[in-house]
């Protein structure tokens, strides 16, 4: 009788183990993304700039968000400096904001596949996307003001965003190579 029960469990850890490899490799084994896709999320980046508050602009912003994390042949580095200090817990609409810049650099890549190794165009046009979506939300809901985003809108108009852009990224370069004091790290030597 113990011997059956023993067997019993052996296969269900066997059953189980096999489906979540199973599970795992396919989530993996996700391929390049397919031009509908691309043409979605264009088209989805484009609609989330002019009205990031549509009756259906969450659901739209939460696939084109999944879909970027998952395809493997579109990478879009996100640096959260280019918005001052994030609120916390996020206010307003913040988040819609900060994630239309990874949105709408990811739509760029698609539409100037010539231009998509270039991080300071690819970072220009995802904040000038994040800026676009701020201003028209502010059509809807003047007091969603963010004031440091006020301050990049004036840059922008200013002629001065392309080195605010620079200035930015340099900076979020410096912060990824800075170690993090609470982890141990061994190093080779």
């Amino acid at each position: 009788m113990k011997a059956h029960w023993i067997r019993i469990i052996t296969i269900a850890i066997l059953f189980l183990a096999f489906f979540g490899f199973r599970t795992a490799w396919a989530q993996q084994k996700r391929g390049p993304s397919t031009s509908e896709e691309r043409a979605r999320a264009v088209k989805v980046a484009h609609q989330l700039e002019e009205d990031p508050l549509a009756k259906d602009a969450k659901e739209n912003r939460e696939w084109v968000y999944k879909w970027i994390e998952d395809i493997p042949d579109i990478t879009v580095n996100v640096c959260y400096d280019f918005f001052g200090t994030l609120p916390k817990p996020p206010r307003g609409h913040s988040l819609e904001i900060v994630n239309q810049m990874a949105i709408s650099s990811a739509a760029f890549m698609i539409e100037h596949p010539d231009k998509a190794k270039d991080e300071q165009a690819v970072a220009t046009a995802g904040l000038l996307g994040a800026l676009k979506a701020y201003l028209s939300i502010l059509k809807h809901e003047p007091d969603a003001r963010w004031p440091y985003v006020d301050k990049v809108v004036q840059m922008r108009d200013q002629g001065k965003l392309d080195d605010f852009v620079s200035d930015t990224r340099r900076k979020c370069a410096q912060d990824e190579e800075e170690p993090d004091p609470d982890t141990i790290r061994a190093e080779a030597r």
